[in-house]
């Protein structure tokens, strides 16, 4: 078989660096696709690169010609195709001739539907360059991108304008035309760079070394290398370290063919205004990467990526992005000092003003609701920060009321918390306003203390109970309110917090608190009668109160999510059984499955698992109405009955202590002194004996067994 490399190379506008590598894969995935669809023998792998200019798709070896097929054909069905005599009927006849074939190539096929007249046809391969002819405009035509356009006169969209495009099979051009263009073996260099065309190469070596010499870099690895070696360099310089923000690299290695790094400086007196309105405001508005001196401050200077700079355009350039550096922090300094002049606390009453959801009111209403969940999470977690939570809570949304909040939402909080300190705020209260909204996404950091951890619980439990409220549970793969994430949040709190020693977080109960506070603000939900209000002096008693229906959706909602934490790092079965067991205190369902999934390694975790298991099973499929409501220990008749009602009594004091210690492995040596029993039970016993009474008694002694491993897990639900 004959292969030759494959090139395709389309070149644009510059697009978007959000979009360009979106286009990439699609256009890579799309060609492989196309190569398999069509019978074509190809490398495994294709190489994609790519700048705001260009898509360059590669495949090492592509068949220069499909294979030779044979094609089973099927014509009418059997008794259509002869007649009385046995002779060929013209359907048979007409078919043959429709095929090209002497009516002696005609056979018998059995099929589903019953016999059939067929052929088998030889169908001789094309060439690839031919398919690809055909196939690329209809691909460049259905590539999912996320944005398209049209340019002049031309009807066919693209991502941006074409002006030119490539497709080399070897030595030979693929001739298709799309948006106007016409393929062939030329491409451009760099736009300023390098004026001329680029006689384009299928080798690929070839191709990117005749890019790099007309002053483009395709490879986006090598352009992201080059901006953080440049970073590095100029942090030396200033004596500075980079100010990470790998999504600003991520961006800029796309907006640039050639990237090239340099030092700019701005007025230190901007450096009165928050650190983080700085690094916003360089980083929305113009991509520019902030320093650090040693002692963690930033320093007045950043760096730009050029796309292009010489020795000559650098000072020129630098200056250029100073003067608008400097004209983007005088107003970030207008709006500090605007927005000082007014306390934070009196920001409150305009929050009262601007609307949080359709149905709940204003973002004030929200505040106050989480101010009052937040006291009574208060009262059970970190009553000692009481007074330091209610004051954060009073300032945590008030920001939102800021032209800087206006200007730049992803700072929300961290400005809260800059002007707190300025207006005399204590630390923790003004450390709470930032920490509130943490963890913002999965693997962020958790709120740095018990305060700013009681407040952001308490706003992520009022925006979940809210939005279950409405309806707004997400579906499928629609999330638009981020609940998922707010359930992560929310889950995290719980289980990852370092609460104090004599609290013991209830997640039915928070959720029954929070619920308890939204009923009041939504519309149409509350209803006369539905439950009583949560007593605030019982704080977190779970028997207070029935929950509703919403509280319950959501309280199952949270249990799905810690469900698929757990499964990416345990088995199913096991989250499954120790969730099934309780996953109230999400603090203690991590450590559950780290004990249980290490004794499952031991040599003797079978045959302990599997007698728990019958035990489990045994109960549940009795149900409660067929067992005892307690054991008779006079009823018991056999001795190998008395024997495990002893050591059931022995371990059960044993386990409670390991698990109000939450000594979880502990526990688990405690029940699996307990397996000798119950093997001897069962081989000495028939549980399901003819007389009734001493069924019931049995079971309900099962039962107490039973009830030894149910704080651990449900092991009627593990596999193995």
């Amino acid at each position: 078989m004959t292969t030759a490399p494959l090139l395709i190379e389309i070149g644009c506008e510059e697009i978007p660096a959000g979009v360009a590598p979106v286009a990439l894969d699609a256009l890579r995935d799309a060609i492989v696709r196309t190569l398999a669809d069509h019978g074509i023998a190809h490398a495994q792998t294709a190489t994609a690169l790519g700048t705001p200019r260009r898509l360059i798709v590669h495949v090492a070896a592509v068949a220069l010609q499909q294979p030779d097929r044979t094609d089973t054909v099927l014509g009418p069905p059997a008794r259509a195709a002869r007649d009385a005599s046995g002779d060929w009927t013209p359907a048979a006849l007409g078919f043959a001739r429709g095929q090209g074939a002497d009516v002696a190539a005609l056979r018998l096929i059995e099929t589903p539907k019953g016999p059939y007249v067929g052929l088998d046809k030889a169908i001789v391969g094309r060439q690839t360059a031919a398919v690809l002819a055909e196939a690329l405009p209809a691909l460049l035509r259905g590539l999912p991108l996320p944005k398209r356009m049209r340019w002049g006169r031309e009807r066919e969209p693209f991502v941006r304008p074409i002006h030119w495009m490539a497709a080399l099979l070897g030595d030979e051009v693929i001739g298709f035309d799309f948006a106007d263009v016409r393929s062939g073996r030329q491409v451009h260099g760099h736009r300023f760079l390098h004026a001329g065309a680029v006689e384009a190469s299928a080798d690929l070596a070839t191709h990117l070394a005749a890019l790099r010499g007309a002053g483009v870099e395709p490879d986006p690895s090598i352009r992201k290398a080059l901006i953080l070696q440049g970073i590095e360099s100029i942090a030396r310089e200033v004596g500075g370290t980079w100010a990470t923000d790998e999504t600003t690299l991520g961006v800029v290695t796309w907006l640039v063919e050639q990237p090239g790094p340099l030092l700019g400086h701005f007025d230190p007196a901007f450096l009165a205004i928050p650190a983080a309105a700085i690094q916003a405001t360089l980083r929305e508005n113009q991509k520019l990467f902030t320093m650090r001196g040693p002692d963690g401050a930033l320093l007045p200077v950043f760096v730009a990526v050029a796309n292009t700079l010489t020795p000559s355009s650098r000072p020129t350039i630098a200056a250029g992005n100073a003067r608008v550096v400097s004209a983007r922090l005088a107003d970030a300094a207008f709006f500090v000092k605007e927005d000082l002049r007014m306390p934070l606390a009196e920001r409150a009453a305009i929050l009262g003003r601007r609307t949080w959801l359709q149905g709940m009111g204003s973002v004030g209403a929200k505040a106050e609701r989480v101010r009052r969940l937040a006291a009574r999470l208060a009262a059970q977690l970190h009553p000692a920060a009481a007074v330091d939570i209610d004051r954060a809570a009073q300032l945590a949304k008030c920001d939102l009321a800021t032209r800087m909040v206006f200007e730049f939402p992803e700072l929300q909080g961290t400005i809260g918390a800059d002007y707190a300190r300025r207006q005399g705020e204590a630390t923790a209260v003004a450390d709470a306003i930032d920490d509130h909204y943490r963890p913002r996404f999965a693997g962020d950091e958790l709120p740095r203390s018990g305060v700013g951890s009681v407040l952001a619980l308490a706003d992520k439990l009022d925006t979940l109970a809210a939005g279950f409220a409405l309806g707004l549970q997400p579906t499928g793969s629609q999330d638009p309110y981020a609940l998922r994430r707010t359930a992560l949040g929310t889950l995290r709190l719980l289980g990852e917090t370092r609460w104090p020693s004599t609290a013991r977080p209830s997640l039915r109960a928070a959720v029954d608190l929070a619920w308890d506070e939204v009923r009041r603000d939504v519309v149409g939900c509350a209803r006369p009668g539905a439950d009583a209000p949560v007593d605030d002096q019982t704080g977190f008693d779970p028997s207070v109160g029935a929950r509703t229906d919403t509280a319950g959706r959501v309280i199952e909602f949270l249990r799905g999510r810690l469900e698929a934490l757990h499964a990416a790092t345990f088995p199913t079965d096991l989250v499954d059984a120790v969730l099934a067991a309780d996953f109230d205190r999400v603090d203690a369902v991590l450590p559950r499955l780290r004990a249980l999934d290490a004794r499952r390694s031991e040599p003797e975790y079978l045959p302990l698992s599997i007698a728990f298991r019958r035990v489990a099973n045994l109960v549940r499929k009795a149900g409660p109405d067929a067992t005892a409501d307690a054991v008779d220990p006079d009823g018991l008749q056999a001795d190998v009955e008395r024997d495990l009602l002893d050591a059931v009594a022995t371990a059960s004091a044993r386990v409670a202590a390991c698990v109000q210690a939450e000594a979880w492995t502990g526990a688990l040596d405690e029940m699996a002194r307990v397996k000798p029993a119950v093997d001897a039970f069962f081989d000495g016993v028939l549980v399901m004996a003819d007389d009734l009474a001493v069924r019931r008694n049995r079971l309900a002694l099962l039962r107490e067994c039973a009830h030894l491993f149910e704080p651990i897990a449900d092991f009627g639900r593990l596999q193995g």
